[in-house]
């Protein structure tokens, strides 16, 4: 009896320490997924007390070598938590690098296969791909989203 107790208790042992049961299982992530947080930064625009917008912007720069040093791409995204409208441009904000406006700007739809793994996983903002021009080949950027009382600048280095 004592032998068939044994036996079980080391089969449990094995059986319950198999990868299948490891918590890191949830925390699995890829490498774009782990590159796209580290290169993310967040502010939020307060108001009143009370959060008007959340700016989020991950720096592409870091994943694709093919991007020119003169440009600069970012994956921004915006979310007014007090409004049904996401639009920002509607909302009277304006978004800039070290000052500059955008020369491309396009609406990412949240199912888009190529940044799927750097998006958040909600559907409550609005996605962006934004472009600059960086001929003067600038090492600090600073992004801002500026509506018309305050703004949320994150900074990022080459």
């Amino acid at each position: 009896m004592k032998k068939s107790l044994f036996l079980v208790a080391i089969s449990l042992m094995f059986v319950s320490c198999t990868p299948k049961n490891s918590a890191f299982r949830y925390f699995d992530k890829g490498d774009i997924e782990t590159t796209a947080i580290r290169n993310t930064k967040k502010a939020d625009i307060v108001k009143d007390n009370e959060i008007d917008a959340i700016f989020m912007a991950t720096y592409l720069n870091k994943f694709d070598p093919k991007i020119s040093d003169k440009e600069e791409n970012f994956l921004v995204y915006i979310f007014f938590p007090n409004k049904e409208e996401q639009e920002f441009k509607t909302s009277g904000y304006e978004l800039s690098l070290n000052g500059k406006i955008p020369f491309s700007m396009e609406k990412i739809e949240k199912d888009n296969k190529k940044f799927q793994d750097m998006m958040l996983r909600n559907f409550w903002g609005t996605y962006y791909l934004v472009k600059f021009t960086n001929k003067e080949l600038v090492d600090k950027l600073q992004i801002t989203l500026r509506p018309k009382s305050s703004d949320a600048t994150l900074n990022f280095e080459k």
